[in-house]
């Protein structure tokens, strides 16, 4: 048990909300701001990037046929709407391209969960950005200590760490943002923690729904938060209970369950979160690199490789028979993130369209890659992301190992590079000067006033 005052704690869930109270973003030090100005503003750009996508738009028109206009505007969208589908549609959005934030050792996406919800709530209340990024902070811290406790059972449980999750970092943050007391705080995770929800099926096709678990994460937090308000109570100490959530998605009633850390009996999470260069999963970034890197190390053209293969830790190969039939489900393929890699040095939106996905060559590509999880492997991940590749040729074999990608706390992407990232995302929706004016103003957020002003930047 974590206990960070033993006059009013309890247990884990009374550990988090106590270390949430005692939160507060000028007593910050400089590295945990800067980790917090980098992935809200990273979570913005992916948000109104992917808001143009299908699939928010599908989402959005469900939405708008059953309730009327609202007044929050969504990132990246002309239509505002109220508070709780704002959250939605922007988590949706942010999850939809597959490049937005994670956390490796919780195999977690904690952004898309946490900024969507404080966004329209912040909106709604007219929060200065101090509040925000501070409302950010305790998200992240959130998800990172739950997803880090509960990692990798419960994804070997067949459950998707953001969406299950999630729901606690929106909690905790829109709960702060209301600045509710540690007893409402407490109902407001109690009611969070039976909305989490996300299975991981998707793994096998029909991989739209992954980018729905963010949007159903940010909402429900955000909901859990504004009914503790009203209040309406949950369960207490709902993350270590008996029947509560590390039970129930983690641990079973049998096992055992790892205590909560935060800070400062831990880092700060958020400064070890990576941002993500190319529009896949995570999960096989370091091997794609690692193939890129090797075809320009050794002058390997394309029409050269005969056989291409990866091993990596378990959880990374079992996207080893994922298809690309849809967009979705191509983002989250090896063989298609391989074959792209071998055929384009690089990974972007763009290549998962239609007219792409159904290129000869990739198709042709992909078969040549073999995927294996290994004991090897497994026993350096999470602490690591290990991947190596082996490429055969009619010159030889060639391999080349990497234990991250970049974007990680370990091969970290600068700021100037982040700044890239901003404007290839924003630029086409917003205009170059406009995201320029834009990316100037995330970066001194905790200078806004007001963020109405600031996300009213965002609506195109």
């Amino acid at each position: 048990m974590l206990e960070v005052n033993k006059n009013t704690v309890r247990g884990d869930t009374d550990a988090l909300i106590s270390f949430g109270e005692g939160l507060n973003w000028s007593a910050l030090d400089g590295a945990v701001k800067h980790a917090a100005k980098r992935h809200v503003l990273d979570t913005f750009g992916v948000v109104i990037a992917g808001a143009s996508g299908d699939l928010t738009q599908k989402l959005e028109g469900v939405l708008a046929r059953v309730r009327g206009p609202g007044r929050i505007p969504v990132p990246g969208r002309k239509r505002a709407t109220d508070l709780l589908d704002a959250a939605q549609i922007a988590g949706t959005a942010g999850h939809g391209i597959e490049l937005d934030d994670g956390y490796r050792q919780g195999s977690v996406h904690p952004g898309v969960c946490v900024v969507p919800a404080i966004a329209a709530l912040g909106y709604e209340r007219g929060v200065d950005g101090r509040a925000l990024l501070e409302a950010a902070v305790l998200g992240y811290e959130t998800v990172i200590a739950v997803s880090r406790a509960c990692h990798p059972d419960l994804r070997r449980r067949g459950f998707h760490p953001t969406g299950t999750t999630g729901v606690f970092g929106a909690a905790m943050a829109a709960g702060h943002m209301l600045r509710l007391p540690n007893d409402l705080m407490s109902n407001a995770l109690g009611l969070a923690a039976s909305s989490a929800a996300g299975l991981f099926a998707f793994v096998n096709g029909g991989a739209d729904v992954k980018r729905l678990h963010a949007g159903h994460a940010a909402r429900e937090g955000l909901q859990a938060a504004l009914l503790a308000e009203a209040g309406i109570e949950g369960p207490p100490g709902v993350i270590e209970a008996r029947d509560g959530f590390a039970q129930a998605f983690a641990f079973g009633r049998d096992g055992a369950f790892r205590s909560l850390k935060v800070p400062p009996a831990a880092p700060f999470g958020i400064t070890d979160c990576y941002v993500k260069p190319y529009a896949c999963c995570r999960h096989l970034q370091p091997a794609v690199e690692a193939l890129i890197d090797l075809m320009k190390e050794k002058d390997i053209k394309a029409d050269e490789v005969k056989d291409i293969q990866v091993e990596t830790y378990s959880i990374a190969a079992e996207h080893a028979h994922t298809g690309w039939q849809d967009y979705a489900s191509a983002q989250l393929s090896f063989p298609y993130i391989m074959a792209l890699g071998l055929k384009f040095g690089w990974i972007k939106v763009a290549y998962f369209e239609d007219d792409v996905r159904g290129s000869a060559d990739l198709a042709r590509y992909g078969s040549l890659v073999s995927v294996k999880g290994t004991a090897e492997m497994d026993r350096l991940y999470p602490d690591n992301r290990p991947a190596r590749v082996t490429v055969l040729t009619d010159r030889g074999s060639f391999r080349k190992e990497a234990m991250e990608a970049l974007g990680a706390s370990e091969v970290p992407l600068s700021d100037d590079g982040l700044a890239a990232k901003f404007h290839d995302l924003v630029d086409p929706v917003l205009g170059v000067k406009r995201s320029e004016e834009l990316l100037d103003r995330l970066w001194h957020l905790d200078g806004v006033d007001d963020v109405r002003g600031l996300i009213d930047a965002m609506v195109p």
